[in-house]
């Protein structure tokens, strides 16, 4: 890449980690980069291996996913990449120094997997170990330990800060400077952090070397393997006198070893002497050059942590003191007892301090004075006592838990004395409640504290409790109001909401209030007013009275009223609405046994129920047997009069609504009976009539129509039954007529006869008026015969003698036309015998008719012979083809000397005789304006000579002339006898009009 790309490579150090540059693998190839192809199939797996570089494209759309894994031999192939991001300056994805760490405190490697692993421990441990060591040549003394993150045993959870320069995570240590305290740079860049002189540098780490050297020998106690390399690494833990020797020789060990045995010396002297909080931090200060190092600096880390603690002992005595001995009253500003304690308990002491025994004194005075507390809560004091005692250890100078105990009884306690003065003095009723006074006479005898107001609190709950009992034993018992309020006055002035007494008092309100209104209905009742206004008030009144919790003596007269005045207004709903008469009848019962009855409006309402029962007698009287219209109907605009529901009313008006309905449907038949005409449009079924006359059996009328109907009901039986015989006879008749072959003249008659029959039984059924299935068949009937009539009328028709006139024989287009009317009818004229004839000389016209057609328009073809024989074959045939005899006669006619028909050619006509000639046959070479025949004029033997310029076409004869002449020629070829026609011979007698001729064949 670089050979090739020099370019991108200068403007771009970093182009090979940005993926947006490709070779071509012949490139690569030339280069001697071996390239391998590999083409991944659905399911399949392509594995990457490090130090190499992939790249692929898809054939179609995929859906792939990568992912990065690594084993134990990666991690030297790690290593060397973590190197060349470094190199480079490229982010890290992760911090290889991280996954060495974890993956080595987690002992999760076998022992093939911890060779590599403590290959490469070794490795960042020496590396780190040459870099800490230079540092401190260096001048940078100063170090402190990381910050440990929450979840060490685990890789990128807690991203490290990264190097400012080479911009790698800095797991293990990191240099710092004051200037800037947020930026970091590893042991390499140290130089490019800031400009700072070394000494103002501080070196921070996770693990000192003695911390890493322990993870290569995890590792390997784990794998269960040494290499020579790690026996070395572990000289310096080794605790004998030779390691010692072999440190000191070594240049660095030694040059760190003599400065930290002085260290240790001054340290010694330092803890034996007193507390001095600059010598302390002096020390500590200078044992940090120290503490990152190997296990040889053990012996530093143990002074460094006794130090620690001597001074944050000696200077917790020391400030507690001059808190104690300053006695201020600020509470929160005091020291609390406990932490002296503790303080005091610390045997043997780190350090000697002047102030540890004054404070062991104010700890014993502090003491004396909780026991004397505890005396005093143990007993019942009282409030001027807790004071007092309060008092005293407000002045302490030490904090007690108890003083806070101490103050919260006093405030209970004179809370507990206002609250009780409270209730004592309130005299109102109901002013407190019962659960409120418990509770604080429960409050006062659990505080133990001796209170004035105790004696009268216990009174006031002697008298509650007296209280509710009593109430309860009436609300137990039968209530009356003069029990309740012989109580209410006992306890008239009580000041104690006693829940029990409420319900009393509330009881006794209910019931004076519901006197009052009862007193107030009854002066309603006794005017008599609004029964409405009476129900809504009785109803509510007794409600209430139900619900009310003590017993009253009117309750019973108010359900009575109500019932009365229900019943009233019930009587009044019988005008407004027409009820029923059992209504009417309980109505009137619960009046009697309400003793009411004798009222004007039941009275009245009695009238009613008398009335109605009259009219039920008769309407049931004339409903058991047929009576007239007019009866029932009577019976109605009786009913109207009375104000109650009549059972049988219904069933009258049903009576006469179905009559009606029976009449408007029978309408349209006993119109037709009485007119005795219908038309195809007005045709009734007879099923309906039949419908009726089944209908009319069950009217419950005296009528004459069902009669009527039931006449016309026979006579259409009657009509169906004899039509029934007639159709069977047409059947028997139209076979017999198909195995007749016209020699006998005997079945024709019967077919006549038979037509007529059929015709009057049609007319007949026509003239009930009705829509009969027969009539159909009739008319179907009376067609086929006539059609059979026909047949043998067309068959027998046929001449035998050939001299028989034109007039007797049928036509061509007769017969196309009956056979036509037979496939109408759906006959087919194959299965009778004189059908078969009519086709059989249908087909022979047809055929001799095509042939005279085709001999017409042949333009002279055929020879005059043959035309001859045709017209001849066509005279004599069974059948009339009137129009092709015509057109073959016209054929026939002599036009010219060539003997040829009249065509498109042009003719020029003899002026004298008529004859046409053809201009060619005689030989002009243009058509003359008049010209005479050679038969007309034989002495002129030559041509006259015309101007050419003056011959000119002759005009052809108008539309209306050759219609003229064309009737005349008709007559004449009518008349012509062919027996005696001429020989083929050309005389100079005038030929006939042929002129005509071509319109004739357009």
């Amino acid at each position: 890449m670089r050979k090739t790309l020099p370019d991108l490579f200068d403007a771009q150090p970093d182009l090979l980690f940005q993926l947006v540059t490709m070779l071509s693998p012949t490139v690569l190839q030339e280069n001697k980069v071996p390239v391998y192809t590999v083409l991944q199939e659905p399911g399949n797996f392509v594995i990457t291996f490090p130090k190499s570089f992939h790249a692929g494209f898809n054939f179609g759309l995929n859906c792939a996913e990568a992912v990065n894994f690594a084993t134990a031999d990666w991690l030297p192939y790690g290593g060397s990449g973590a190197e060349l991001y470094r190199l480079y300056r490229k982010p890290s994805v992760i911090s290889h120094e991280e996954l060495l760490c974890v993956v080595a405190k987690g002992n999760c490697c076998n022992n093939e997997g911890s060779i590599h692993l403590k290959k490469e421990l070794l490795r960042i441990y020496s590396k780190e170990k040459t870099w800490r060591e230079q540092l401190w040549k260096s001048g940078i003394l100063r170090s402190s330990p990381m910050f440990v993150p929450e979840c060490a045993d685990s890789v990128g959870i807690e991203e490290d800060p990264t190097c400012i320069i080479c911009q790698q995570f800095l797991h293990l240590s990191a240099i710092v400077c004051n200037c800037r305290p947020s930026v970091f740079a590893c042991l390499e860049h140290w130089k490019h952090l800031c400009e700072c002189e070394p000494t103002k540098l501080r070196l921070v780490y996770r693990y000192t070397l003695a911390e890493l050297d322990m993870m290569v020998q995890e590792v390997e106690k784990f794998g269960g393997c040494k290499t020579q390399e790690t026996k070395i690494s572990q000289r310096p833990s080794s605790g004998t006198k030779r390691s010692i020797a072999l440190n000191k020789k070594e240049g660095m060990q030694v040059s760190q070893a003599r400065p930290a045995d002085k260290w240790l010396l001054r340290a010694s002297k330092v803890l034996d002497a007193a507390f001095s909080s600059v010598e302390y931090a002096t020390l500590l200060k200078e044992s940090e050059q120290f503490l990152w190092a190997g296990s040889e600096m053990d012996r530093v880390r143990d002074v460094t942590k006794s130090l620690n603690k001597a001074k944050i002992w000696a200077e917790a005595v020391s400030d507690c003191l001059s808190k104690v001995e300053s006695e201020v009253n600020d509470d929160s500003m005091k020291v609390h007892l406990e932490f002296i304690d503790e303080l005091l308990r610390v045997n043997p002491v780190p350090c000697f301090n002047s102030g540890y025994l004054k404070l062991k004194d104010y700890a014993e005075e502090a003491r004396k004075l909780s026991e004397k507390i505890d005396s005093a809560l143990s007993s019942s004091p009282t409030i001027t006592q807790l004071e007092l005692l309060h008092s005293e250890v407000s002045r302490s100078p030490i904090s007690l838990k108890k003083h806070e105990i101490l103050s919260k009884k006093i405030s209970s306690a004179k809370m507990l004395a206002k609250r009780a003065k409270r209730y004592l003095t309130d005299a109102k009723p109901p002013g407190i409640e019962m659960d409120a006074l418990f509770k604080l006479n429960s409050e006062m005898l659990e505080l133990h504290v001796q209170l004035p107001e105790t004696e009268g609190i216990l009174d006031l709950v002697k008298k509650s409790e007296s209280a509710r009992d009593k109430s309860n034993k009436v609300l137990t018992g039968s209530l009356s109001l003069e029990n309740v309020e012989e109580l209410l006055h006992e306890f008239d002035s009580f000041s104690i909401n006693v829940p029990e007494l409420n319900i009393l008092r509330q009881y006794h309100v209910d019931t004076l209030s519901w006197i009052s209104r009862f007193n107030d209905v009854m002066v309603d009742v006794r005017e008599g007013k609004d029964q409405r206004k009476l129900i809504s008030d009785l109803s509510s009144l007794l409600r209430d009275g139900a619900s009310l919790g003590i017993q009253v003596e009117g309750l019973p007269l108010v359900e009575v009223e109500l019932k009365k005045a229900s019943c009233r207004e019930k009587a009044r709903t019988v005008y407004t609405a027409r009820k029923s008469l059992d209504f009417i009848e309980q109505l009137l019962s619960e009046a009697v046994i309400l003793h009411i009855e004798e009222e004007e409006i039941f009275v009245e309402i009695s009238g009613i129920l008398s009335t109605a029962r009259c009219w039920e007698e008769r309407a049931s009287t004339i409903l058991e047997n047929e009576t007239q219209m007019y009866e029932l109907k009577d019976l109605v605009r009786m009913s109207v009069n009375i104000d109650a529901v009549l059972p049988t009313l219904q069933g009258i008006e049903n009576t006469i609504s179905s009559a009606e309905t029976w009449l408007q449907k029978s309408e349209p038949f006993l119109s037709a009976t009485s007119s005795m005409a219908s038309s195809p449009c007005s045709m009734l079924e007879l099923p309906v009539l039949k419908d009726l006359v089944t209908q009319s059996k069950l009217l419950n009328v005296q009528l004459q129509e069902p009669r009527i109907l039931e006449t016309l009901l026979l006579n259409c039986e009657r009509w169906q039954c004899d039509n029934h015989q007639l159709l069977q006879e047409t059947e028997d008749l139209l076979d017999n007529a198909k195995i007749d072959d016209g020699t006998h003249s005997n079945i024709l008659p019967k077919i006549m006869d038979l037509i007529t029959r059929v015709d009057s039984a049609r007319r007949s059924g026509l003239a009930l008026g009705l829509n009969f299935d027969e009539l159909p068949k009739l008319r179907t009937a009376s067609l086929k015969l006539g059609w059979c009539c026909k047949t043998i009328t067309l068959s027998s028709s046929s001449p035998t003698s050939e001299l028989l006139e034109d007039v007797g024989k049928p036509s061509l287009q007769h017969i196309q036309q009956h056979l036509k009317e037979g496939q109408t009818l759906e006959i087919l004229p194959e299965e009778y015998y004189l059908g078969k004839r009519l086709m059989e000389l249908k087909d022979t016209g047809l055929e001799w008719a095509k042939r005279a057609r085709k001999v017409v328009t042949d333009s002279g073809a055929l020879a005059l012979e043959d035309v001859f024989e045709l017209i001849s074959e066509g005279e004599n045939l069974p059948v009339h083809a009137e129009q092709e005899l015509q057109s073959l006669r016209a054929r026939s006619m002599l036009h010219c000397i060539c003997l040829k028909p009249y065509n498109s050619r042009s003719m020029v006509s003899c002026s004298q005789c008529g004859e046409w000639y053809h201009t060619y046959c005689l030989k002009l070479h243009w058509r003359p304006k008049a010209y005479v025949c050679s038969a007309c004029c034989p002495l002129a033997e030559t041509t006259p000579q015309i101007d050419p310029a003056r011959a000119t076409e002759p005009e052809r004869p108008s539309l209306n002339q050759r219609r003229t002449r064309m009737v005349a020629t008709d007559a004449a070829v009518n008349d012509l006898k062919w027996k005696t026609r001429k020989h083929i011979k050309r005389t100079t007698k005038r030929s006939p009009q042929v002129h005509i001729l071509p319109w004739f064949f357009t």
